[in-house]
């Protein structure tokens, strides 16, 4: 997938400013390498997770969410407390979502991920997550992280103003394509 260089929509989603990057609010959340923060609100209907880096929301109703052939950015999730637990469960992943840069795992279109959190403390929230995948792992696999409260509001980031790398990357690709016709810039060995 990220040898394609002559198709914007071919490339990883993070890298055109659309979903997952450096963290992600997507399933399963990974911590961000920077600007780390995220904001969780309850509604009577939905969940809202909202991430300072890149600045992504997820909306998460507390019924059973649609399921359709069409897939989208994030998957479709679900809502529900089991007791004092928040278990939500996403599938029908677009496969361009599938690359997790911070983690660097790939998850496939056909994933399913339930994560849960549950208050711990008055300042932390135990975070776990199983990803079932049969089209990349052999077996079902699990993770946890402690969400920590911080008096930090969470503040707007851009992804990349413009985003001016993604032109770069596809002029890359161009000039690589004429290097390879032309024979130019082959490695030689010693």
């Amino acid at each position: 997938m990220l040898e394609v260089y002559d198709n914007p929509e071919a490339r990883p989603s993070p890298e055109r400013c659309l979903a997952g990057g450096s963290g992600a609010t997507g399933a399963p959340i990974f911590t961000a390498r920077y600007n780390g923060n995220y904001q969780i609100v309850q509604t009577a209907d939905y969940i809202v997770i909202s991430m300072e880096q890149n600045g992504l929301t997820r909306i998460i109703p507390f019924r059973a969410a649609p399921r359709s052939a069409l897939r989208r950015w994030m998957g479709y999730s679900a809502a529900r407390w089991e007791n004092e637990t928040l278990v939500v469960e996403t599938e029908g992943f677009l496969p361009g979502d599938a690359y997790k840069p911070s983690s660097t795992i790939y998850i496939s279109e056909n994933a399913r991920i339930t994560e849960r959190f549950t208050r711990i403390s008055p300042t932390e929230i135990l975070y776990q997550y199983t990803v079932e995948d049969p089209d990349v792992f052999t077996r079902t696999w699990r993770g946890e992280q402690l969400l920590y409260a911080t008096p930090n509001r969470v503040l707007e980031t851009a992804c990349h103003e413009g985003n001016y790398s993604l032109p770069g990357i596809l002029a890359g690709g161009r000039e690589l394509d004429r290097r390879k016709s032309t024979g130019a810039g082959q490695a030689t060995r010693r």
